[in-house]
This record gives structure tokens, C-alpha cells and sequence, in this order.
């Protein structure tokens, strides 16, 4: 490589920027990290050369979901340098109780296995559920073909019903409900689907893209058009009361301020993986095994129904006192290639959000029927090059 900073910088940036911004970008830490992982490189360079032999059959035009070395030197240097932020701070004449110091710099900096753990157990094989207008969806997005154009139009031919469109005509009852299962008869209030199939270098194919965005609203007024029907909320609502989170609501000022302010009620969180069409690349957790989007309720509607983290062994579920109250849930599959045999890659993956029937009358209630909005955003994308759609999450 000819500038190992730089290299060194992007690595840094790319997978410790958000902890490193979480925990106040303690003065000299990230500059540490850096040096340490320069120090590293040769080693990262001929280790991730193996890893990416063995794991990708020596083509590597795809990089294969695993821990590799460079994400492993920059978590290593991490963790080397923040073992000596306190002593380091203190040497600068900030002084502070040890014990509260370590335990938030931890819970900061650390690379948090949970989300992934949540997100496995709430997998499930891709359900039918979506708004009726959204049924031509299920079908997954096609490769560009040449010799069959007719048979499999691009975009999809009910991408046209949809297009531009920013809210579901019927208001509340255009929202999906469950049909089978555990769930059955709960409505979906929120859903998050990306569909592609990459770029193919035999034949040379477009990769394509395809997403769908569901969520509820509260509005006086018509959405900004353009905008996506999602918020976004910190994924530990899914583990950690809201009343912790000091997300400043009691019960009944949340109530007040679904009832009277517009906002969006279903919220993409920080654990996902994959950034968003359209939209500022957010800031996400770090480590193997996160999914693309986890979903979660504003925390206004947590605050109004009284809900909190689900206990014992479970994926993304909130209860109340009757029992589980709202779940995310988390789907991908449809695995494909791009023609080179590489690892097979998913060409769906998506999550939905599902409130129990009886909560969601009283929160349809406490928003109002004319209030109550079904918002939606579809966007379809076409690129030539081959990481054109991973420039854009």
C-alpha cells in the first residue's frame, strides 16, 4: 500500500467511528488507535490475503461476511489503547470515580455481540405479510436479461402503482396483518426490505436494487414527499427500559405527543448493517453477524402502551403486562451468485415490525383515526459497476 495512514485512517473511521464518536473522541485515543494499527499493517496485509483465498476460492470480487484481519487489528488496537485511557486522562489532570469511568468507556467502546445474538433469534423465514399494494413484491427482484426483457420488466410492473407515492390510500386498514403463525392477526406496522442481485461479469448484467418502506405516521398534513417513513431510535429499546434511556416522556406526556405532534412512529435503529437508498449513511454498531435493518417503535409509543424489553432468552420483543407486546422481526434468503462462483450472497433480506391487535387499537386511538397514516417509499436502482450499489448502502 502506498500511504499506510491513510489505509490506517479508513480502517479506523469505517469500523471504530461511531464508538469512537459515542465516547466523546477522548483526546489522543483515536490517534493512538491509528499508530497501532500502521504497526499492524504488514501482518493484516498477508493474513487477509490467506482469508480471502481460502474464503472466496481466489476471487475476490466479493468479500466474504466474516471477521478479517483488518477489522480484527483495528478492534485489537482499540481495545489496547482505551486500556489506558483513564491513567492517560488522569495524567492530563482529569480525574473521575474509576469504577463508573471504566464501566461507561466500556459500554461504549466495546464491540456489542448483542444485537447480532437478538437478530438470530428473531429470524424467520421470509413471511407473505405486506400491504395489499405491495404484493407484486414478493416477487424478488430479476437480473437483467437480455433474451427474456418481457417476461421479467425492470423495474417490477407494480412498481408503477407505487411510484412517488408517500402514503397507503385507507389509512389504518391498509395495514398488513399476520396470517399464520405465532403472531397471527397482528398488524404490521413497519417493514424494511431491500432486494438485489448484483452485477454479473458473465454476461454482463446491471446489479439492481429494490426498496420497500413501511411505517406508521401521525399527521395533520401530507408527508414531505421524498422522505422515508421511518425515525430513527437507538436499538437498545429492544434491551433496556425507555424510562432508562432518558428519552424525557412519562406515560402521559407521550400520549400528549403522539396525539398532537406529527412524527413518525416506527423507527430504523443504529444496529443495522447496511446503510439506506436515499438517505445519510447512518451511524451503526460494529461486528460479525449484524443484520441489515433492525426495526423498532418510536420511543414515544414504548413510553404511551408501557412497554419494556421482553425477559429471558428472546430476539427483539417488548411486553406489557398481559405478555409479548411487540416483536422485529428478521428475514433474509433467496441466495444467488454473480456468475463468478463466489459465496452465494442473499438477494432479500428485510424486517418487520408487529404490535399486538389489541395495543394497536389503543394506539390507533390515542394518534386518531384521521391522523392515522400508512407511510410508504419504493425506490428502484440500476448500476453498471460492480460496487456502485455498495457506494450507496
Amino acid at each position: 500500500m502506498n500511504n499506510p495512514r491513510e489505509f490506517a485512517t479508513h480502517l479506523v473511521d469505517h469500523y471504530l467511528g461511531a464508538r469512537l464518536d459515542a465516547a466523546g473522541s477522548p483526546a489522543g485515543l483515536r490517534e493512538t488507535v491509528i499508530d497501532l494499527v500502521i504497526d499492524a499493517l504488514p501482518d493484516v496485509e498477508t493474513l487477509m490475503g490467506t482469508q480471502l483465498d481460502l474464503l472466496t476460492n481466489g476471487r475476490r470480487s466479493q468479500l466474504p461476511d466474516a471477521y478479517l484481519a483488518d477489522q480484527a487489528a483495528a478492534e485489537d488496537s482499540l481495545q489496547r489503547a482505551a486500556a489506558g485511557l483513564r491513567a492517560a486522562l488522569a495524567q492530563a489532570g482529569h480525574l473521575g470515580n474509576a469504577q463508573s469511568f471504566e464501566r461507561g468507556a466500556a459500554a461504549r467502546l466495546r464491540d456489542d455481540p448483542r444485537a447480532a445474538l437478538r437478530a438470530e433469534l428473531a429470524r424467520i423465514p421470509r413471511p407473505l405479510t405486506r400491504p395489499e399494494t405491495l404484493m407484486w413484491s414478493l416477487d424478488p427482484a430479476p437480473w437483467f436479461s437480455d433474451s427474456h426483457p418481457a417476461d421479467k420488466p425492470w423495474p417490477p410492473s407494480g412498481f408503477a402503482s407505487v411510484a412517488g407515492l408517500r402514503s397507503l390510500q385507507g389509512n389504518a386498514t391498509a395495514f398488513a396483518r399476520v396470517g399464520e403463525g405465532p403472531h397471527k392477526g397482528w398488524v404490521q406496522i413497519g417493514l424494511f426490505e431491500r432486494q438485489r442481485t448484483p452485477a454479473r461479469r458473465y454476461p454482463d448484467q446491471p446489479a439492481r436494487q429494490l426498496q420497500i418502506v413501511v411505517g406508521l405516521e401521525a399527521l395533520d398534513g401530507d408527508p414531505p414527499p421524498g422522505t422515508l417513513p421511518v425515525s430513527r431510535a437507538p436499538w437498545q429499546l429492544w434491551t433496556t427500559p425507555w424510562w432508562r434511556l432518558g428519552v424525557g416522556f412519562t406515560t402521559e406526556s407521550a400520549a400528549e405527543y403522539i396525539r398532537t405532534r406529527d412524527q413518525v412512529l416506527t423507527a430504523l435503529t443504529d444496529a443495522g448493517a447496511t446503510g439506506l437508498v436515499d438517505a445519510p449513511r447512518p451511524r451503526t454498531l460494529s461486528g460479525l453477524g449484524l443484520p441489515p435493518y433492525v426495526l423498532a417503535p418510536a420511543s414515544s409509543v414504548a413510553a404511551t402502551l408501557g412497554l419494556k424489553p421482553t425477559e429471558g432468552i428472546c430476539g427483539f420483543s417488548l411486553s406489557d403486562v398481559t405478555g409479548e407486546a411487540l416483536v422485529c422481526r428478521q428475514w433474509h434468503g433467496h441466495l444467488v451468485h454473480d456468475g463468478n462462483y463466489e459465496p452465494l450472497l442473499p438477494a432479500v433480506a428485510g424486517a418487520d415490525l408487529l404490535i399486538r391487535p389489541d395495543l394497536f387499537t389503543r394506539l390507533h386511538d390515542t394518534i386518531g383515526a384521521a391522523r392515522c397514516r400508512v407511510g410508504v417509499n419504493v425506490h428502484h436502482m440500476s448500476a453498471h459497476e460492480e460496487d456502485a450499489l455498495e457506494d450507496e448502502g
